[in-house]
């Protein structure tokens, strides 16, 4: 995994978001008289980088939760398990478990990771290429009967996106 995208990624919107707030402040002072119509090259390069800006950024991981089941962990305590699906969308391959940040809360706190004689499968660490979609489980364990709320942001980011979130009743 290049550790180094988000960084250049993040670099190349910041220079283009320089250029498009500057260049109209540049262009101000010109006395906007038309040459018949026609658009010189570095209009064209400006409108074609505002339009990428405008258009919407495909996601690199999308995520979804789509269920989960109460169960019991190899104490006897109650447990839960979540299933999630994980697609990835970056030009790395890379794990669920890399790529984002997943996390289980009851009454706002966050809930531990449990381990649970089920079968959880690999998903939760296979690695996957570039467009390639898996499933992944985890369980938690609970602290009480109170309703589950799940979240998986990217583990890497800037901003802290939410890419999914649900909440289970446990009761």
């Amino acid at each position: 995994m290049r550790k180094t995208a988000p960084i250049a990624r993040f670099a190349l919107t910041f220079a283009l978001t320089a250029a498009a707030v500057v260049a109209p402040v540049a262009l101000a002072g010109c006395d906007g008289s038309s040459s018949g119509g026609d658009s010189t090259p570095a209009a064209e390069e400006q409108q074609a980088e505002q339009a990428e800006e405008a258009a919407p950024q495909e996601s690199e991981y999308v995520v979804s939760i789509d269920g989960s089941t109460v169960t019991t962990d190899y104490q006897g305590a109650p447990a839960i398990i979540v299933d999630y699906t994980f697609t990835n969308n970056s030009d790395d391959a890379t794990s669920f478990a890399v790529a984002c940040s997943q996390k289980a809360f009851q009454n706002g706190v966050q809930l531990e990771t449990a381990i649970v004689s089920e079968d959880l499968g690999n998903g939760y660490m296979a690695e996957i290429k570039p467009g390639a979609t898996t499933t992944a489980r985890m369980a938690y364990s609970l602290t009480d009967q109170s309703d589950v709320t799940v979240e998986v942001e990217k583990l890497i980011s800037l901003d802290d996106t939410v890419l999914a979130e649900a909440t289970f009743s446990v009761a």
